[in-house]
C-alpha cells in the first residue's frame, strides 16, 4: 500500500539533523534511491513510512497526508521557473527582438553619420569635450544598451500585464514554493542563463530577417553621401 507523505516535513526533519540522503538511507535501512524517490514525489510504502517515522521518532500520522487539502504549497507542482526578468515565453520573444533591433538601430546611429546631425550634437551636449573619442564611444554605447534593454523589458512586462501572465504569477508561485534559499537561487540563475542561450535562436532569426529586409530598403533610398559614409564605416571592420 502506497502512502502520501509530506515531502516538506521529510526534508525538514532530515536537514534539522544535518543528515545527507545517504546518511538517512544508512540509519533507516532503506536504499538511497528509495529516499530520493520519497523526498521527490512523497509516495512511500507502509514499511518505508514506518522506517522513516522510527528514525525521526515520530508517528506515522505525523508524516502522512490523509487529506489532499493538507498538501503544502511547496509539494504541489510548480510552474517551471526558467524565466528571465519574470517574463512569459511570448514576452521574452518580444523583449529580446525589441532589444536586438533597437540596440542595433541606436548603435548604428551613434557610430555613423546616418542619420547625421542630432546624434553628434546630443553626445557633445551631454559629455565633456575633454573625453577621448574612444572613451566617449564606450560610455555612449553602454548607455545605449542599458536604455534599449530597459525599454525592451518594460515592453515585455506591459505585454504580460495585458495578458495577465508572467510577473504576478511568477512571484506568487516562487514565494509560495518556499524556495528562497541562496543555493537554489544560484541554481535557478544558472539554469536560466543556459535556457536563455538556447532560447536566443528565434529572436535572432526574426531580427535577422527584419534587418535584411529593412536594410535593403533603406540602402536603396539613401543619398550618395550616406552610402559613402556607410562604406567608410564598414571598412573599419
Amino acid at each position: 500500500m502506497k502512502m502520501l507523505l509530506d515531502k516538506n516535513r521529510l526534508t525538514t526533519e532530515r536537514q534539522q539533523r544535518a543528515w545527507s540522503q545517504t546518511q538517512l538511507a544508512e540509519v533507516s535501512c532503506l536504499s538511497l534511491r528509495t529516499i530520493q524517490r520519497i523526498e521527490k514525489n512523497g509516495k512511500a510504502s507502509l514499511e518505508s513510512t514506518k522506517a522513516l517515522a522510527s528514525v525521526y521518532n515520530l508517528k506515522i500520522t505525523d508524516l502522512s497526508i490523509t487529506n489532499p487539502k493538507e498538501v503544502s504549497l511547496s509539494a504541489l507542482p510548480q510552474p517551471a521557473i526558467d524565466n528571465f526578468c519574470c517574463l512569459s515565453r511570448a514576452a521574452k520573444v518580444l523583449t529580446t527582438t525589441v532589444f536586438i533591433l533597437s540596440t542595433l538601430v541606436l548603435l548604428f546611429m551613434l557610430w555613423t553619420n546616418i542619420p547625421p546631425a542630432w546624434i553628434g550634437e546630443l553626445k557633445r551636449g551631454i559629455f565633456s569635450d575633454r573625453l577621448s573619442a574612444s572613451i566617449l564611444n564606450i560610455i555612449s554605447t553602454s548607455l545605449a544598451i542599458i536604455f534599449t534593454l530597459t525599454i525592451a523589458i518594460i515592453i515585455g512586462l506591459l505585454f504580460d500585464a495585458i495578458r495577465d501572465d508572467g510577473l504576478y504569477h511568477y512571484v506568487k508561485s516562487y514565494i509560495q514554493s518556499g524556495k528562497l534559499s541562496l543555493s537554489r537561487s544560484y541554481t535557478k540563475m544558472r539554469q536560466t542563463i543556459i535556457s536563455y542561450g538556447k532560447f536566443l535562436a528565434k529572436p535572432l532569426m526574426i531580427s535577422g530577417v527584419i534587418i535584411i529586409i529593412s536594410g535593403t530598403g533603406i540602402y536603396l533610398t539613401m543619398e550618395d553621401y550616406q552610402k559613402n559614409n556607410m562604406a567608410r564605416f564598414l571598412q573599419k571592420f
